[in-house]
């Protein structure tokens, strides 16, 4: 097991604020990003290092020689980062945001210079983000899962709706009346044509076909590209099909690169949700963050075709 330094700098913290809401709020985390890098510290060298009462972080005999051990050399380091932070103004908070990357390229990306504190993104899949949440790693997600974990909450501001997307080059007049033919026909007819899909994410596909045909996709997509960006500009470009959600579209289908054509035989939506804890030292910055990506998608006017 290596150690981290930023475990010695929420030690240091501790150790002079006498409590971890202080070092939270010096060192611009999260309380349980405080605890977790605490408790870590404390897996490492194998003594407890504080007593822990209701009002008071108390060092122990190990937190008073660690500490002593440690100053010097913290000290050092955060007098050259101070002296390199002045060139750049005051202290700024840091916030650690969790979605799937197309979203941030859609809503998000775009205002990342309008910002007036700091931000670190975070890629992951649902239950990764959640997981991320709970231990303070990250502060807001987007997610379409919720938890039940009471120290969390979440608060839908939006929903997705899934369609089925054909490229700039599939003949339309070629595909059939989908009202037509029987589940069994439609489904045949669909295996038959060129599918695109990312490697990250099969969610979409699967669920957009088990609604339909109460069976998970028997076939495996054509081209695996690396996010669904990719598959608009692909399709944007030739032909195949494949499962979006609408929003990620509403360019590409109002400038007729794309093509939507059918959403299912009853439409498929999923309530996003803004989660964060119930607790949060940079409330206020999330609440901006909440607000432009609420703006964002009300901004967003999907078009039928």
């Amino acid at each position: 097991m290596q150690s981290n330094l930023e475990w010695f700098r929420t030690f240091k913290a501790i150790y002079e604020t006498g409590t971890m809401s202080g070092a939270a709020k010096q060192l611009f985390i999260t309380q349980p990003g405080v605890s977790l890098h605490l408790n870590a510290l404390e897996g490492y060298t194998g003594f407890p290092l504080f007593e822990r009462t209701a009002r008071k972080m108390i060092p122990t005999e190990k937190g008073h020689q660690l500490y002593q051990q440690v100053i010097q050399s913290l000290s050092g380091l955060e007098d050259i980062e101070t002296r390199f932070k002045k060139k750049a103004g005051k202290e700024r908070a840091t916030v650690s945001v969790g979605m799937c990357v197309e979203t941030f390229q859609h809503a998000l990306e775009k205002h990342i210079p309008d910002l007036n504190f700091n931000l670190i993104m975070q890629f992951e899949s649902n239950p990764l983000l959640t997981l991320a949440l709970e231990r303070g790693a990250l502060d807001l997600i987007l997610t379409s899962e919720v938890s039940t974990n009471k120290a969390l909450t979440f608060s839908a501001f939006t929903v997705e709706r899934l369609v089925l997307i054909a490229g700039n080059k599939v003949n339309l007049e070629a595909i059939p009346d989908f009202d037509s033919l029987t589940k069994t026909e439609l489904k045949a007819w669909l295996k038959e044509q060129i599918w695109y899909n990312t490697a990250s994410d099969m969610r979409l596909l699967n669920t957009f076909w088990e609604k339909n045909f109460n069976e998970t996709p028997d076939f495996f997509p054509n081209y695996i590209v690396p996010n669904k960006y990719s598959i608009l500009r692909c399709l944007s470009r030739g032909e195949g099909f494949a499962v979006l959600s609408e929003f990620l579209c509403v360019d590409a289908l109002k400038e007729k690169k794309v093509f939507k054509v059918w959403e299912g035989y009853n439409p498929i939506e999923n309530t996003l949700y803004f989660g964060k804890r119930k607790q949060s030292l940079l409330m206020d910055e999330i609440k901006a963050l909440e607000k432009m990506l609420v703006n964002e998608f009300l901004e967003t006017d999907v078009i039928a075709n």
